[in-house]
């Protein structure tokens, strides 16, 4: 029978791979194949969303989307990057966890560390991967925000764990003193 911690690392493994799968298989997707502007042309008119947007812009590697120009483009970019945020928050934190479960749990510096070389790594070759496909570029600035999805994921992972064992350590203390 395997012990708690082997289940663990064994889980967070499996976790870690079918991610990084599901990015990589993302990734090598077109372009088109993954543009959200025709099922929002389907839901909204370029108008009405166009009215509902903000009057702003914004520029990212020298190109600008306008808002009330390009309203598919504007919140498809959004949509976008959040998904970059996303993806790489849960493999931030999935790494962490692995690694965490690997080193014991008194450690916490070196996982976070160690996870978001390994994040790092993966969103370079990410980025690498889509140079090779039709329809899409490879772009260094995104693995600044997949570096950044991951520094977000981290945070709420390991503040949601030092509440919940807080939460734990005082449970336990009342236990220990009405005996």
């Amino acid at each position: 029978m395997l012990s708690h911690s082997r289940k663990s690392t064994i889980i967070w493994i499996l976790v870690v791979f079918c991610w990084v799968f599901l990015i990589f298989t993302l990734s090598s997707e077109s372009y088109n194949q993954q543009s959200i502007k025709p099922t929002l042309n389907k839901w909204v008119t370029k108008e009405q969303l166009a009215e509902s947007l903000p009057n702003t812009s914004v520029t990212y590697r020298g190109d600008t989307v306008v808002a009330k120009e390009d309203p598919y483009g504007f919140v498809e970019f959004f949509f976008r990057k959040g998904a970059h945020l996303f993806m790489y928050a849960v493999l931030g934190v999935g790494l962490y966890m692995l690694i965490r479960s690997l080193m014991g749990r008194r450690q916490m510096v070196l996982p976070v560390i160690m996870s978001l070389i390994l994040t790092g790594g993966t969103a370079a070759m990410d980025e690498r991967n889509q140079l090779s496909k039709v329809g899409r570029t490879g772009n260094p600035t995104d693995v600044i925000v997949d570096l950044t999805g991951a520094c977000i994921g981290l945070i709420v992972c390991i503040t949601i764990s030092y509440f919940l064992d807080r939460r734990r350590r005082r449970s336990e203390y009342r236990f220990v003193r009405k005996f």
